[in-house]
């Protein structure tokens, strides 16, 4: 903010007149500077009016003392007549024209304090209505955000601040910019930031450019350029530092209407996996975490990590433009996925975790199901989960490879207690004679009961078969010729003793 020479000189009651350097009679006041020393110049900052009577100057030494406060940039020398002088010596009337200084009279009638009460008043009166401008183009640029985003944050602040300015997106290198021409400044963003962070400022005469970042989920998403002729005011680096807020708000609209979208999707789920919600009142809100004929799969993550697991899951599938409907319960973490998301798909949608957390890491995905059945898909990725090692991270559910039941814990537990009783005996038998009684039992029930297929898989003759199979009937006490006994042996011998 500055005042005028020639506002100065229009104000009545001062009495102030220019008696010289009319060359620089357009230039600025900031300041006024009251002061009878010879050479001032060590207290003196630039664009100073310097106000004295004269005190201690000498006729001769006026030429000298006005080229010391042109050497030290003040705007303009008001002499004050009447006391030291009565009127100003003509060396500093001549000094003053020959460095274009700006030379007021003050009469003997005006105090200095005066002259000082009309400058300060007029910066305070500017201060104000930039203040006020401020106020009003922060309403502006806040509302323009709802009607068109950035590109309306970029023009209002241009238009409020009379400055070029110009939004360089990072991620895309798009660049919105107000006026058009101001889309060059996107080239020297890199000039001024070759480092990529934090703020800076370049000036030069006629010229100061500022580049702020724009802070998105703690990345630099993007770059706020704004050029000026003239140095920025406070209140437009306030307006500057609005609009990189707003900008910043604007970014981060989709992640938060994603967070919220994500919470009420959960809240759902976790309902109709209660039991609390019908799945025709659930389809409305996951439907868009279903897939193909509305068909879904249950995926369910044992892990101490489960927040740093929920958080790759969300971004992986937010990448594919995906929510993520999930309920965490303890170290468990269960995952609507669609019905065509395969075991691949799931093990990609993981990748990212660290090592640490994907050894830790245990999961189980059901079969596809359709919505109204989601109850029977999270206890086949239980089932499933509870099958999974640390070979086999992430096991699929699925009951055509004959695994279905072997997941189940509880099942698993009945089957372990049916071969303590069974596939032992017939071991204990192998290893005191010498046959091959499990190897052959195990053969023989793999093959349906096909004496043929059986002899050839073990590489004996099928009469030799037929004979060690009547030899395990009479260890175990039981008749192989009943389906049911054949199925429950099978079950015992898959969980208690390797494939030969």
């Amino acid at each position: 903010m500055s005042v005028g020479i020639a506002w100065l000189l229009r104000q009545p009651g001062l009495g102030l007149a220019l008696r010289g350097g009319l060359a620089g009679k357009d230039r600025q006041i900031g300041f006024v500077q009251p002061t009878e020393l010879l050479d001032p110049r060590p207290w003196l900052s630039g664009g100073e009016l310097v106000l004295t009577t004269g005190l201690g100057l000498q006729p001769e030494e006026g030429g000298e003392y006005v080229r010391r406060l042109a050497e030290a940039g003040v705007a303009a020398l008001g002499f004050g007549t009447g006391l030291s002088h009565e009127r100003i010596p003509q060396s500093v009337l001549e000094a003053a024209d020959a460095v274009g200084l700006a030379l007021l009279e003050v009469p003997y009638t005006t105090p200095f304090a005066a002259v000082s009460r009309a400058v300060t008043a007029r910066l305070a009166e500017q201060q104000y209505e930039l203040v006020r401008r401020a106020a009003d183009t922060q309403v502006r640029i806040t509302r323009a955000v709802l009607r068109g985003g950035v590109p309306a944050i970029v023009r209002e602040l241009a238009v409020a601040t009379h400055t070029a300015v110009a939004y360089l997106d990072e991620r895309t290198g798009e660049v919105v910019a107000h006026p058009e021409a101001a889309a060059e400044l996107a080239e020297h963003i890199s000039e001024l930031r070759p480092d990529g962070a934090g703020s800076v400022t370049a000036s030069r005469p006629g010229r100061t450019l500022t580049v702020q970042p724009v802070t998105h989920a703690g990345v630099v998403s993007g770059y706020l350029a704004v050029q000026a002729d003239r140095p920025l005011e406070n209140v437009e680096l306030v307006l500057i530092g609005h609009a990189v807020s707003l900008v910043t708000l604007e970014l981060d609209k989709p992640r938060r209407l994603r967070a919220e979208r994500n919470a009420l999707g959960a809240k759902v789920f976790g309902l109709l996996v209660a039991g609390v919600l019908d799945s025709g009142d659930a389809a409305e809100y996951l439907a868009d975490a279903a897939g193909a004929r509305s068909r879904i799969r249950i995926l369910q993550l044992h892990t101490p990590a489960a927040a740093d697991v929920r958080r790759v899951l969300d971004a992986g599938l937010g990448a594919r433009q995906r929510p993520l409907y999930a309920r965490s319960e303890d170290e468990a973490l269960t995952v609507l996925l669609r019905g065509e998301d395969t075991l691949a798909d799931v093990t990609a949608l993981l990748a990212d975790l660290s090592p640490p957390q994907a050894r830790t890491l245990r999961g189980g995905l059901s079969a596809a199901h359709r919505l109204a059945d989601t109850r029977r898909a999270l206890e086949q990725a239980e089932h499933a989960v509870a099958a999974a090692d640390a070979t086999r991270r992430i096991v699929e559910f699925d009951a055509t490879h004959g695994t279905a039941l072997l997941a189940s814990p509880a099942v698993r537990a009945v089957l372990e207690s049916v071969a303590a009783s069974t596939v032992s005996a017939l071991a204990d038998y192998d290893r005191g004679r010498g046959t091959r009684l499990v190897a052959s039992l195990r053969a023989f029930l793999e093959a349906n009961g096909q004496w043929e297929a059986a002899a050839t898989a073990l590489e004996i003759h099928r009469h030799t078969l037929r004979s060690r199979i009547a030899k395990a009937e009479q260890v175990l006490g039981v008749d192989l010729g009943d389906a049911r006994v054949r199925a429950e042996l099978l079950l015992a011998l898959l969980i208690g003793e390797p494939a030969p």
